[in-house]
Parts: C-alpha cells; sequence; structure tokens
C-alpha cells in the first residue's frame, strides 16, 4: 500500500495534486528493497510500529511520533514494516504548493523542506498530536465526497497549518531556518498547541482565550483571519475526527468515548456527533465494518 502510494501520479487524483490517507495496514506483502524515486514531497508521521527505509542511501529507523520529510526526486527503499506499523501520509506537487500557498513565508517553508534532505525529526507529545490534528482536518477534507476536482478553500486552509506547524517543528531543529511569523500567526500557532493538549476537556473559545490572555473576540478574529475559520468551528471539527479516530477502536464503548472526550453525558455526545456527521455515533462505528 505505501509503495503503492509513493508512487502514484498525483495530477491523476480526484484533488489535483494532494493525497492524504492515515494507513493502518502498511505490513509489505513481500519484501523488496529496490530503490525507486519519489514522485513528489511526502511527510509521513508514524503513529504506532516502526518503518524501515534507506532514503538516499542512509539507514533511517522510524518509531511512532517520528516525522520525517521525504523530498521530491530522492531514492527511497522500503526495507520493513511490523504489523503494529500506522502512519499519517501526505504527498502533494509542487504545483499545488505553489498556488495554495497563501503566503510567501509558507510558500519559503515548502521550498525549504522539499529542498533539503533533514531526515527524521522525534516529536514530543505536543507536537505529535497537533500534527496529527491537522492530518485528521485535511485527510477529513481530501475525503469528501462532494469535493471534485478542485482545490477548495478548506483544502487550502487546512494545507496552510500544517506548512505553519512544520515550519515551526523544524525551526527548533534547523539552526539556519529562521522563522518570521507575524503576531497573529504566533498566536493562532499558540491556540493549536493548546487545542491539541486540552481539546478532550475544554469546548469553549473562552477557555483558550483566557490562557492566552486575550478575549474571546479578539482571538476568534485573529485565528479566522489566520485560517479562514473561526475558533468554534475548529474545536468542533477536532473533537469529531478524534472521535472518528476513536470510534474505529471496539474496545472503547461509546459511554467511555463521550467521557474521555468532556462531554457531560453519553446523549450529549450522540447530539454533537449526529448534528456534525448525520449519523449517530453507534450507526458511524456499523459503518466502519462494512
Amino acid at each position: 500500500m505505501l509503495t503503492t502510494l509513493l508512487n502514484i501520479d498525483l495530477d491523476e487524483l480526484p484533488v489535483k495534486g494532494l493525497d492524504v490517507h492515515i494507513l493502518k495496514d502498511c505490513i509489505l506483502k513481500k519484501q523488496s528493497h529496490e530503490a525507486f524515486f519519489i514522485r513528489n514531497t511526502v511527510v509521513l508521521l508514524i503513529k504506532s510500529g516502526s518503518l524501515r527505509v534507506s532514503f538516499q542511501d542512509v539507514l533511517l529507523e522510524l518509531f511512532a511520533h517520528d516525522l520525517v520529510v521525504l523530498s521530491k526526486g530522492a531514492t527511497l527503499a522500503i526495507l520493513g514494516t511490523d504489523p503494529q506499523l500506522k502512519l499519517f501520509y501526505l504527498s502533494f506537487s509542487t504545483t499545488f504548493a505553489i498556488e495554495n500557498c497563501n503566503k510567501q513565508a509558507l510558500l519559503d517553508a515548502f521550498y525549504f523542506l522539499s529542498s533539503k534532505n533533514i531526515g527524521k525529526v522525534s516529536l514530543d507529545l505536543k507536537s505529535s498530536l497537533i500534527v496529527s490534528l491537522i492530518y485528521k482536518l485535511m485527510y477529513q477534507v481530501n475525503s469528501d465526497t462532494a469535493i471534485q476536482h478542485v482545490a477548495t478553500e478548506l483544502q487550502r486552509i487546512s494545507f496552510n497549518l500544517f506548512l505553519y506547524e512544520l515550519r515551526c517543528i523544524y525551526g527548533q531543529f534547523v539552526s539556519d531556518y529562521h522563522l518570521n511569523f507575524t503576531r497573529n500567526e504566533n498566536l493562532t500557532i499558540q491556540f493549536l498547541n493548546i487545542l491539541a493538549i486540552h481539546f478532550n476537556e475544554q469546548h469553549s473559545v473562552q477557555f483558550y482565550a483566557g490562557v492566552l490572555h486575550v478575549t474571546a473576540g479578539y482571538l476568534n478574529k485573529v485565528v479566522k483571519q489566520t485560517t479562514g475559520k473561526p475558533v468554534k468551528k475548529i474545536i468542533e471539527e477536532t473533537l469529531v475526527m478524534e472521535a472518528k479516530n476513536r470510534l474505529d477502536d471496539d474496545q472503547i464503548t461509546i459511554n467511555r468515548l463521550s467521557e474521555e472526550l468532556g462531554f457531560n453525558s453519553p446523549s450529549s455526545f450522540s447530539t454533537f456527533f449526529k448534528k456534525h456527521v448525520g449519523i449517530a455515533p453507534s450507526a458511524y462505528r456499523s459503518s466502519l465494518s462494512k
């Protein structure tokens, strides 16, 4: 599956130039260590398990919370996976990045990430959660059956959020990669950082505004200007994406899930989920097994 994705022509996809997946079955059907050229920029985040690759003839052992950018035109050989491997996968073309980066700083970030062989970065739990949330946002948007052959505004927004976060992460590890965030960008990134930690128990705009020492109105204005979405919408989408992800685990009851996501009761969680997804959590879970 992973090898197939790495060789896909992105121009032939419904959303031209962008491919996003949450892979849960990455076991190699047969071992093949033959190297091939990467056709587009690829960003992988390991969710669990391990992945062994040879990237530009350098052996990389990737484990949970490891992030790696595989630059276009580089050589890659997949050497092995384990049965627990799950990962987030994003591939995008240069054309898609140029057309969808809404600021020069993000375009510069794209060129930096796609032109250097930085290797892997081991994320702390907070950074891993933030990147996971944005991956899920992009996956949800990219999987929308209502989208037909165009990069929508939501795709543009989620892609830019992703570059914001990568720009921030690599700025911590690469000395010659200077960050020049605007005040609004800084506040938005701080909000996303706090959201990744507290979304399970804090659902109100007021909480995040209080932590950031700004008014709820100001936070909402800044975040909407930066991302195109109000704060409440981002909180709700984060909860929906996490709920969908957790419903895939049959060991977690809906009652327990509602509690872990900070809802007062299973019925309030079901009402929230049905409002945003269109069906009850139990029905959604049943649809996953079909």
